[in-house]
Parts: structure tokens; sequence; C-alpha cells
């Protein structure tokens, strides 16, 4: 019996070693753009909800002066135990108010972004490189934090002091509304964008190490397992690893190690500074010596951090930051990947049946395909 070639494994063959594969490029018309915003704006809200108790803890921590390891798991337990189950999610509110407008302005910026640079600076010399992808999507990166960060700065800081409360303790307790008037009340429109600059400089390095980090793996990634698998196929190999597997066509194994990779990244290049954010954001004014302290600014803090808890001091945190920082961000990129190939699929599939309507669509063109296929293409 006659056996019916790969087309994929032909075209390798046939191709090796002359023009370089190029990985598909997922772009969105203005449409669905917009749609994109939408469905893309309500997972990530999703997904802030489901780790929002480690962002608790992770808070807590961070503003503790006391140096000493503490247990994550122990210090959720104590939270729920003491203060009751729900507390595990204190400021979780405030934050959900601005956080439809911001992800919706930072998921617009970015797409919009990305897709001016790529139209006034195109790649001429169709190099297929990693560091334009770090180029490209680290500056799309920093213009969407910059711009969302305008949004959601003034309810982080009413968020991040909800956390810190602890009824176990004792005093007042304070809500949303009551820390929003005395706000307010001591600083004017100024307070709540206390430590603006302090956020900007924790968030938009690692808004661009996330995206820089994550479009460069995925180019690394293609790029080495795309050639790999030429080579094999044209030396005969047919049963080897790559060319049985072919990693190159599998989207979740490159999305996978690729967002795992931007989460690391990000996380390392953001601690530093989300701690010298969070400190300055729990400043209150009224009292004279936090007063100074938030007049001296952010390199203050800093090196008072420094000199008072050491390097550790700026790491404080860090267990929860990565139980919710790792999987978040992976489950960020997942989803990230899958709307837009979905609805450019959807696209794909109208255009097609509004073009041939007295011919059946072949197989190939109607199922719409699954995330982020890294499609060959000379």
């Amino acid at each position: 019996m006659a056996t019916i070639p790969n087309p994929v494994t032909t075209a390798l063959v046939e191709n090796s070693g002359t023009q370089p594969y190029t990985q598909k490029k997922v772009t969105l018309g203005p449409a669905n753009v917009i749609a994109y915003m939408f469905q893309g704006t309500g997972v990530f809200m999703c997904l802030d909800v489901i780790v929002w108790p480690m962002e608790v803890a992770r808070t807590r921590m961070q503003a503790s002066k006391d140096n000493r390891p503490q247990s994550t798991f122990k210090l959720l337990r104590d939270i729920a135990r003491t203060e009751g189950p729900t507390k595990l999610f204190r400021g979780l509110g405030p934050f959900l108010l601005t956080s439809l407008p911001s992800q919706f302005v930072y998921l617009g910026v970015y797409e919009h972004a990305t897709s001016v640079i790529e139209r006034n600076f195109p790649d001429r010399h169709n190099s297929n490189s990693a560091m334009r992808e770090v180029a490209v999507a680290g500056t799309a990166g920093f213009l969407a934090e910059a711009f969302s960060a305008i949004l959601y700065v003034p309810t982080d800081i009413i968020s991040q002091r909800l956390r810190v409360q602890s009824e176990s303790k004792g005093g007042a307790h304070m809500t949303s509304i009551d820390i929003f008037k005395s706000i307010y009340k001591t600083d004017g429109i100024r307070g709540y964008y206390q430590g603006f600059m302090a956020t900007l400089l924790a968030f938009t390095p690692s808004s661009v190490t996330h995206w820089a980090g994550y479009e460069a793996t995925k180019k690394v990634l293609f790029n080495h397992l795309s050639a790999k698998e030429q080579q094999h196929f044209s030396q005969g190999k047919t049963d080897s690893f790559f060319t049985h597997y072919r990693l190159s066509q599998n989207n979740h194994f490159i999305v996978g190690l690729s967002a795992l990779n931007a989460s690391i990244l990000s996380l390392v290049v953001s601690s530093p500074f989300d701690m010298v954010r969070v400190r300055l954001q729990l400043l209150d004014s009224v009292h004279h010596e936090q007063a100074e302290q938030l007049k001296k600014g952010w390199w203050a803090m800093a090196k008072l951090i420094a000199r008072q808890e050491g390097l550790r001091g700026f790491f404080k945190g860090m267990a929860p930051k990565v139980m919710a920082a790792i999987p978040g961000g992976m489950g960020y990129l997942f989803a990230y990947e899958y709307i837009k190939q979905n609805l450019e699929g959807d696209s794909a599939n109208k255009a097609a049946s509004g073009s041939s309507t007295s011919t059946a669509t072949s197989p190939s063109t109607s199922s719409v395909p699954s995330i982020l296929p890294p499609t060959f293409s000379t």
C-alpha cells in the first residue's frame, strides 16, 4: 500500500538549507481588537481573583519590618482563623473597580503599539531574530503599563492599605470609602498617586521583561527546534527525537516554556522596585515622620530598606509572589494566545465562507486552529 506523504515533512526536506521558516504572527483587525480587549479583560480579572489570597500574603510580608522567614500557608491560615476566610480577599473590591478599565487600556495600547511599530519599522532583511521581538514587545509593554497605571494606581493604594489591616490586633477598621476620604482629606488628588514613580519603576520593567522575554523565547525555541527538524529530515533521520515529536509544531510546549520563562524574568526584575512601591503606598502623611519620608521619594525609601533590612529586605514576600505570579502569568499568556487565535480563526472562516458560497470549504480551512500554531511558511 502506498503511503501518503506528510506535507510538513515534505516541505522540510525540500526546503532544508534554503529559505528559513518563519513563525506565524497572529494579527487582528480593528473589530477583533475590541472583542479581544473585552474577552481578555474578563479572563484576566478571573485570574486575579484566583491568586488574590497570595497577593494579600505578599503585601503583609512586604509591610512587615521583621526579617525572619515567614511561612506563606501559615500566614494565610492565621488570617483565615483569626480574621475570617473572607479577609483573604481583602482589598479585592477596589482593585476590581479599576481592573476592568485599566486592563482594557493595557491590552488595547499593547496591541496598537505592536502593530504600529511593526508597520513603521518592518523587518526588511527578514532576520527572524529574537532581538527584534525584544525591541517590539518591550516597547509596547512599556507603553501599555505607563498608560494603564494612570487608572489603577489610585485604587491600588486603597487596596494595599486594606490588605495590611489586621482585625486581630484591634484598632479601628477602615473601609475602602474611609481610606478614600482620608487620602483626599490629607493630601488631595495628589495623594491618590502616592508612589506613582515607584509604581512605574516596579511595573514597567516587569511589563517590558514579561512581553520581551515571552516573544523572544518563542522565537528562539521555534528557530532552534525547526532548524533541528530540518537538519534531521535532510539527513534522513525520520525516527529521531526531533522529527518524531516535531516540538516546533507543539503549541502548548512553546507557549508553556515561553510563558514560564517570561514570568520568572519579570518576577526577578520587578521584586526590588515592588517592595519600594508597597512601602511608599502604605505611608500616611498624617504622621510627621511618614510625611517626611514621602517627600524624600522612592530613592530615599530604597536606601532606608537597604540600611534597615539589607538586600534580603527587597525580596520579602517572594514565596507568595511566586505562587501567584508564575501560574497567573502562564495562565495570562495561554489565555492571551487562545483568545487571539480563535478571533483570527473566526475572521478567516467568515472571509472564506463569504468568498466561496458556491464551493464547499476544504477541511484545512474550516476548522479554527488551536492556540499559537507556529506554522511553517517560506
